[in-house]
C-alpha cells in the first residue's frame, strides 16, 4: 500500500501541471492545438471541428465578458465578408494558419481564440505592425 501512495504523490504534481500548462485564463490555449497533433493521445474530433467548437462557445460567451470582446476580429470577419473573401476562405486555411501561429514558442500562452482572431486578421490583409501590436494586446491579456 505505501509504494501506491508514493507513486500517487509523485504522478499527482505532474497530471496537475500538465493540466494548468494547457489553459490560460480558463482557455485552451497552444499547448492544448499542439497536444492534437500526438499521435499517442486519442481525439474525436479533427482541429476543424474542435475550432468550430471554440467558435461556438466563443459566440455563446462574448457578451459576458467584455474583456475578450475588445480583442476580437468582428470587424476583420466583416471586412472578409464585405470584400467578398469570406466565402473562399475554408477552415483548413484558419487551422494551417493557426498551426504557424503555434510554431513560435512565445504563442503557445495564447489562447486559440486570440490566435484564430490573429488568423483572420492576417487573411484579412493587416500589417505585421498592426498583426504584432493585437499579439502583443493579447499577451498582456494573458499576463493579467
Amino acid at each position: 500500500m505505501n509504494n501506491y501512495y508514493i507513486v500517487l504523490l509523485v504522478l499527482l504534481p505532474i497530471t496537475l501541471f500538465a493540466q494548468s500548462e494547457r489553459y490560460t485564463k480558463g482557455a485552451e490555449n497552444g499547448y492544448t492545438w499542439i497536444r492534437m497533433e500526438d499521435p499517442s493521445q486519442y481525439y474525436s474530433t479533427s482541429k476543424e471541428t474542435y475550432l468550430s467548437s471554440i467558435l461556438e462557445r466563443y459566440r455563446l460567451t462574448q457578451e459576458k465578458h467584455p474583456e475578450i470582446s475588445s480583442l476580437s476580429c468582428k470587424e476583420d470577419m466583416e471586412k472578409l465578408a464585405w470584400e467578398g473573401k469570406s466565402n473562399k476562405i475554408s477552415l483548413e486555411d484558419v487551422v494551417e494558419e493557426i498551426d504557424v501561429f503555434y510554431s513560435r514558442s512565445d504563442n503557445m500562452i495564447i489562447p486559440i481564440i486570440f490566435a484564430y482572431c490573429y488568423s483572420i486578421k492576417k487573411l484579412a490583409g493587416t500589417g505585421i505592425k498592426e498583426l504584432n501590436s493585437y499579439k502583443e494586446e493579447v499577451l498582456l491579456f494573458c499576463e493579467e
